[in-house]
């Protein structure tokens, strides 16, 4: 019984350096690639939910051992009814400030980890709803809304002549969502 006790007054005396400890722990083990640290898949799984729910999560593929061979962006194109309409480039790194870009990292991290991939499609409906909100605040009616997300290759085969200057690879693009007044659902094309 006294050892329960002792062991609860440490635990009070030395919550901060506990605290440090396990995020260090957690923080280690979430940045490490998979199979290369003993317990990772349990550690991950226990502290998932506090990883995500404080935005303290990271992600492996940006840095060795097999970074993304893509350079990708996402973007929306919008039109109303009263006739404006407007393209977006929501994670376009190379035309903003650096400050633009530390400010919008996360919403970066956000759109191009998530919102671009067909596993996680049932984000789409709910992004084309907030943009929807968004013009209207405008003072505009949205009339169509398209979500596009963007590529190019970043490694070999590029041509040599190309390969000095990835920012002269041509984009590839496919639209991935679309949400209209005819189709208020929205539709994901095939």
């Amino acid at each position: 019984m006294r050892s329960g006790l002792d062991f609860i007054s440490f635990c009070k005396r030395r919550w901060s350096v506990l605290l440090l400890t396990g995020y260090t722990v957690a923080a280690l083990s979430w940045s490490m690639p998979p199979g290369s640290m003993p317990g990772k898949r349990w550690i991950d799984a226990g502290v998932a939910p506090f990883m995500i729910g404080l935005n303290l999560w990271q992600s492996w593929d940006m840095f060795a051992p097999n970074p993304r061979s893509e350079d990708i962006w996402v973007g929306i194109s919008y039109e109303t009814l009263e006739g404006p309409s407007g393209e977006i480039p929501l994670t376009k790194m190379l035309e903003m400030s650096y400050l633009q870009r530390w400010q919008r990292e996360r919403w970066r991290k956000y759109f191009n980890d998530h919102l671009r991939t067909d596993a996680e499609s049932r984000l789409w409906r709910p992004y084309a709803e907030y943009l929807k909100k968004e013009i209207q605040a405008e003072g505009y009616k949205p009339s169509k809304i398209e979500l596009t997300r963007w590529w190019r290759t970043t490694e070999k085969p590029v041509r040599s002549d190309l390969r000095a200057d990835v920012r002269k690879t041509p984009w590839n693009s496919y639209t991935f969502y679309r949400w209209s007044v005819e189709n208020p659902q929205g539709d994901i094309p095939r």
